[in-house]
């Protein structure tokens, strides 16, 4: 029974994934959280071979595009079964309602980490303001570290700036 309710979430994002010959170079796997939890998401970073950040974001707008139909509270984004980043089940949801409607995915990766919260629920980065280019700046360097927090399975500490 457990198999059979985990497998409504993992089925549709290994097929979105598998569709895809430029995710062979990683491997991401949803289940809920604790097998069981009907609200809780988990897309867990099981391994990296050749990937790079940009393929991760594809992956994680695929799946988020596989599930936009199912409503969840929260998305932990896990490296192997630790949660590393966790993202509001709205957020998620809109993310993949997005993708599916071709908005722009450079948009999507630099504003995704303004959206992401730590697992004790603090904001995991800054939301950025000021001028365009050093927005855009600070945006796409708080994507990349992201990604590199992803595959290496540790949460960066982000020091608030005042």
């Amino acid at each position: 029974m457990v198999l059979l309710f985990n497998a409504f979430v993992a089925a549709p994002v290994a097929s979105a994934l598998g569709r895809d010959d430029r995710n062979k170079g990683l491997t991401l796997v949803a289940y809920r959280a604790y097998a069981v939890s009907p609200t809780v998401l988990t897309l867990d970073l099981w391994s990296v071979k050749e990937a790079a950040p940009i393929d991760l974001f594809r992956a994680l707008f695929q799946a988020a595009e596989a599930l936009k139909g199912k409503r969840f509270d929260r998305v932990n984004l896990a490296r192997g079964g630790h949660t590393v980043f966790v993202l509001d089940g709205g957020v998620f949801q809109t993310l993949g309602q997005e993708y599916a409607l071709g908005q722009n995915p450079i948009y999507l990766v630099r504003t995704l980490p303004e959206k992401l919260l730590t697992p004790s629920g603090s904001p995991a980065f800054e939301t950025w303001t000021g001028g365009w280019l050093g927005v855009l700046s600070k945006q796409i360097e708080e994507s990349n570290a992201f990604a590199q927090a992803w595959v290496e399975g540790k949460t960066p500490s982000v020091a608030p700036s005042y």
